[in-house]
């Protein structure tokens, strides 16, 4: 873990606690980049959307999916 000194505004502050319930600066902030790393990478995988083609009978495969009788 690093140390660095940052600026922070404090209604900021003020409504991230009262959202989050997190009291310590460090915690909103890492909860804060968390957050934005997981939802930068959740509109990466949508963008994705469309541009692999698949084939196949989802339907049957999820049919088959907990067949234990083999």
């Amino acid at each position: 873990m690093s140390r660095t000194v940052v600026d922070l505004k404090d209604d900021l502050v003020r409504k991230a606690r009262k959202l989050t319930g997190l009291s310590k600066k460090v915690e909103l902030v890492n909860y804060a980049l968390a957050r934005l790393i997981q939802q930068k990478e959740a509109e990466k995988i949508l963008k994705l959307k469309g541009s692999v083609e698949w084939e196949g009978n989802l339907k049957a495969m999820r049919r088959n999916r907990f067949d234990f009788s083999r």
